[in-house]
This record gives C-alpha cells, structure tokens and sequence, in this order.
C-alpha cells in the first residue's frame, strides 16, 4: 500500500513539473517564432511576351531562362476567343518571385493582349489564387460568399 501512495506521489510531482514548464518557452528557446521583417518594395508594371503554354498544369510563359506564372482569372479561359494552349500573348502587369524556385515567378496580369485586342483585368485584381476576394478567408475559413454570413469557422 506504501509502494502505490509513493508511486502516485511521484507521478504526480512529474507531472506537475512538466506541465509547469508550459508551452514554447522563453525567449531564445525553440518554441518562439522569430519575428521576419517583409518590408514590401513598391511593386513595377513589367510586360512579357511569349505563348501561353502549360508549365507544370499551371498557365505559364517561359521567356529565355525564366519562367512565368500566369495569373489570370480561371473563368475567362472558356470566353476569350484564343486563349489557348499555344497562344501568343503580350501581359501587362507585376511580376513576384517564388521562394526556393529559382528563375520561376508569378505574374499577376493587368492588361492581357491577344492578337490585335487588348482586354483590361485590372478590375480582378482583388482576387487570389483561390479566386476568393482579397479581403476575405475564402475556403473553409467562412464568409466565402462575401456576405459575412453562413456556417463560419470550421
């Protein structure tokens, strides 16, 4: 009867000084996440030309050692006449780097020229990648109809 009181008192005081410690620790500790500073450059208007090709099962445009990953709107591949596989497009708008892949960016497009017709897109530019509003959760984070409203949070 002695050993089980003894055993439970110690198990108790290993417990109690584990859950002492708590979570993430101090400063300099593993738990602590560094602060990054990502000051934003003022992002330049670039153009790029080439035929719209599939890079990886994304919309892309290689131009000499780079390649380019085009962001426009999904639903308007099916209504501009010519946007295609194989197609030659002049793209107006602003280009980001992708982390780890080195000569590979997203281009963002602005204004997209298809033989002779320009098309403004800057009135999508509030859209992601996930064709969510910039301003909201989008996907399972709730207002996803942009209404504020509806299941919420998962």
């Amino acid at each position: 009867m002695k050993r089980i009181v003894i055993v439970c008192i110690v198990a108790l005081a290993a417990i109690g000084a584990v859950s002492a410690q708590g979570f993430g620790g101090g400063p300099g500790s593993m738990g602590q996440r560094p602060q990054i500073s990502q000051a934003q450059a003022p992002q330049v208007v670039s153009t790029i030309e080439g035929k719209l090709a599939l890079v990886q099962g994304h919309p892309g445009i290689v131009v000499k050692d780079k390649t380019y990953f085009v962001q426009i709107p999904m639903n308007l591949y099916g209504f501009i006449d010519g946007l295609k596989e194989g197609a030659s497009v002049k793209l107006e708008g602003y280009e980001a780097a992708i982390p780890f892949a080195p000569n590979s960016y997203f281009f963002r497009v602005t204004t997209l020229t298809l033989g002779s017709k320009s098309y403004d897109l800057s009135q999508f530019a509030g859209f992601g990648m996930r064709g969510g509003f910039g301003d909201h959760d989008g996907m399972m984070g709730g207002r996803g109809n942009g209404s504020g409203y509806g299941r919420g949070r998962w």
